[in-house]
């Protein structure tokens, strides 16, 4: 079993790494062969809009494409995470979607309208889980990006199972495992009365985030 993990954050070590990394170590419990790549330490152009991909699935930029492709192509399952930034995924992660997109599925038109990925890639099954982590204290924020992961990389899974994993009110760097201090501090700035209900609280939300990112790490190494 491989994992193969992107997160397309910049923050090492910030929210959405951390899922990440959960999920990883849960995998890697079950016996899994993990990674994981930042895609802003990756040498991807941006999209040209050539469509040359949509024929035969190949794109005639010479970056660090190929090699992603081949990662995803291998891997028994993806891990896809991201902060959400003004409802959306980051610039980073959308310009590698950008890319990927003609090159590890097709499109194809619907009977009655719509359109349907299928993938290009080796059609085992695949598992895939999206991580999304936000300031926002309403998971909503994240559905415009929901909407793409599904559609794009649900033509991956051919059986497996695709999961979401979802974190918000979490603001600065590492807040999803700040102790009990950090949060009443947070709380304070903000004018919340009840300082210690509100840490308590979003202490609860973020352990019980972990939590099921291990289990669904768990899930991907079965």
């Amino acid at each position: 079993m491989k994992v193969f993990a992107v997160n397309g954050s910049f923050r090492k070590e910030g929210n959405t790494d951390i899922i990440i990394d959960k999920l990883l170590e849960g995998a890697k419990s079950g016996g899994a062969e993990v990674e994981k790549v930042f895609v802003d330490d990756l040498h991807i152009n941006s999209c040209q809009g050539c469509l040359e991909c949509r024929q035969e699935g190949v794109c005639r930029q010479e970056d660090g494409l190929g090699g992603i492709v081949a990662k995803i192509e291998e891997a028994d399952a993806i891990i896809v995470g991201s902060p959400i930034y003004g409802n959306y995924m980051t610039g980073q992660l959308k310009i590698l979607l950008d890319r990927l997109m003609g090159v590890i599925s097709r499109i194809t038109y619907v009977p009655g309208g719509g359109i349907k990925s299928i993938t290009r890639l080796n059609p085992k099954k695949r598992n895939v889980i999206s991580v999304l982590t936000a300031g926002a204290p309403t998971p909503e924020c994240a559905d415009d990006t929901l909407k793409l992961l599904r559609r794009m990389l649900g033509s991956l899974t051919n059986g497996g199972f695709m999961e979401e994993v979802i974190a918000v009110g979490i603001n600065a760097k590492g807040a999803i495992v700040f102790p009990k201090e950090e949060w009443i501090l947070a709380a304070r700035k903000y004018g919340v009365g009840d300082t210690e209900s509100y840490a308590e609280k979003a202490m609860d939300r973020n352990r019980d985030v972990l939590e099921r990112a291990y289990e669904l790490g768990q899930k991907l190494a079965e």
